[in-house]
């Protein structure tokens, strides 16, 4: 594991990559090779291998917000980071 979780900052970008699918709600994804449990909280469906750009909203619990080109951005999506 790379922990590139730890060294998030509110306002940062990153690359999410969905891995696998848990539930209507809930995925697991790649974060720089770190892997979550994230609950998509958002109105943007979420396909297995999708990659999608996030900006960092909050760090303690750790939340980010889809970042879309063309529109506008949709709410938190809030992630469980599970050991």
């Amino acid at each position: 594991m790379k922990f590139t979780l730890h060294k998030l900052r509110i306002g940062d970008l990153i690359m999410a990559q969905v891995v696998e699918h848990v539930s209507a709600y809930e995925f697991i994804v790649s974060f720089n090779g770190d892997l979550v449990r994230v609950r998509n909280e958002s109105l943007q469906s979420l396909g297995i291998n999708d990659k999608v750009l996030v900006r960092v909203v909050a760090t303690l619990p750790l939340a980010v917000q889809l970042v879309y080109e063309n529109g506008p951005n949709h709410r938190a999506t809030r992630i469980n980071v599970t050991a």
